[in-house]
């Protein structure tokens, strides 16, 4: 290793680098502690770098900066302090083990110091966001950053980084090109990594949570923006009537977020061949449900009613969606349904009237209550009750684990 060494390392750097890295790597360990303390845990006590509004650890790390392709910023300063630290024995290790690779690294503290010079640089960056963007100060972080540029001028020799800078280039493009494949396999499987971690936000559920929303709100306005239901299906029945999961879907006729989720049902039960979905009246009006203080949706025990009704001349489907997507203001107008969807308005009007329709009404109401219901939508998928809306992707997620379990217990 002697013979190929260039820059050796004097026994007092390789103390000073020592020290400073080790130092590097207990604060940047506490800062992955705070880190996944206040982003994993929803009740945690306030760190003692948490002053004030100003200097607080916790509420830096709360925020997406402290993340940079996936990963906690702390996770990478103790990945820095690991590496420098690394190339701080390098030789020594060598000396040991004799390892052929290790020979590449010819320079070391020439790569330390532009590791600390690019480290303090960014440094900057993160501290100009962390007071103007942010407007509160990690204190930790900021010694981290001073600890980054003790490293640099600890490393570096004699000038101001520059034949630094420009030896650690050349050594990469030389180690690199010595060592092709090898390099080539690690670059590809660094980018699927951060690839993975950034599209997955495993170590971010704040993130995770707000990109959630984007695509579900993304998911809610394609089904929104449909005046009419294209996927609507004709008849009583809503999927395969010999399918193995059953869907219940709770709803009112006059709740918004229940029509994209009647569309999305037409949609799923054209999609899954084993699915079965049931619609379950739960009006948010006084008039027809008990277990309402108030009512909510005025009118909407009436379009209950008119959809059972319909169901007697095998058009419940059809009327659900015409009421959607007509949204009937009076009676009258949803008689003028009839004709639409193509059934006998006399008798949609005396079954709407009918003891029997008011009858199936209330134990829909019922089974809702005894189900433990309270708003709409609700979907209870193979018996699992999802509450308020679902973004259709996930309707389906759902859909496809309910599979695996019968699966599973075949």
């Amino acid at each position: 290793m002697t013979d190929t060494m260039i820059n050796k390392m004097t026994k007092n750097k390789r103390f000073m680098l020592t020290l400073l890295a080790i130092f590097g790597l207990i604060l940047t360990g506490e800062l992955i502690h705070i880190y996944f303390k206040v982003n994993f845990n929803s009740e945690f006590n306030p760190s003692f770098c948490s002053v004030n509004s100003l200097i607080d650890c916790d509420g830096v790390a709360k925020t997406h900066y402290s993340m940079f392709l996936g990963i906690p910023l702390a996770i990478w300063g103790a990945f820095l302090y690991l590496t420098i630290l690394f190339l701080t024995y390098v030789d020594k290790i060598n000396e040991k083990l004799d390892i052929e690779i290790l020979k590449v690294f010819k320079n070391p503290p020439s790569y330390i110091a532009t590791l600390g010079l690019i480290s303090f640089c960014c440094s900057m960056i993160l501290a100009f966001i962390s007071i103007f963007t942010i407007q509160k100060i990690c204190f930790l972080c900021f010694v981290t950053y001073f600890i980054d540029l003790c490293i640099a001028f600890c490393a570096k020799n004699k000038g101001f980084f520059i034949s630094d800078i420009k030896t650690t280039v050349l050594d990469f493009i030389s180690g690199a090109k010595k060592y092709l494949p090898l390099f080539l396999i690690v670059c590809f499987g660094g980018i699927w990594f951060l690839g993975y971690m950034q599209t997955s936000l495993v170590l971010s559920p704040a993130l995770k949570s707000e990109k959630e929303n984007k695509e579900m709100i993304k998911s809610f306005e394609e089904f929104q923006k449909m005046e009419k239901n294209i996927y609507a299906i004709k008849g009583n029945t809503l999927g395969n009537p010999d399918g193995e999961i059953v869907i219940y879907l709770y709803s009112d006729f006059l709740c918004p977020f229940c029509k994209v989720t009647n569309t999305m049902a037409h949609k799923l039960a054209k999609e899954e061949k084993d699915v079965i979905i049931y619609h379950m009246n739960f009006p948010l009006d006084a008039e027809c449900n008990p277990a309402l203080k108030q009512t909510v949706h005025p009118g909407a025990c009436m379009l209950a009613r008119y959809a059972l009704a319909a169901e007697k001349q095998g058009a419940y489907w059809d009327m659900s969606s015409a009421i959607y997507d007509n949204m009937p203001q009076s009676e009258e107008a949803v008689l003028n349904l009839a004709e639409t969807i193509q059934i006998d308005r006399n008798k949609l009007y005396a079954d709407a009237h009918s003891d029997a329709v008011k009858s199936d009404l209330s134990k829909q109401i019922q089974k809702a209550v005894n189900f433990g219901i309270a708003g709409t939508p609700t979907i209870v998928i193979d018996g699992i009750e999802h509450k308020s809306a679902l973004p259709y992707y996930k309707l389906k997620t759902f859909v496809k684990q309910a599979k695996a379990r019968h699966k599973n217990e075949k």
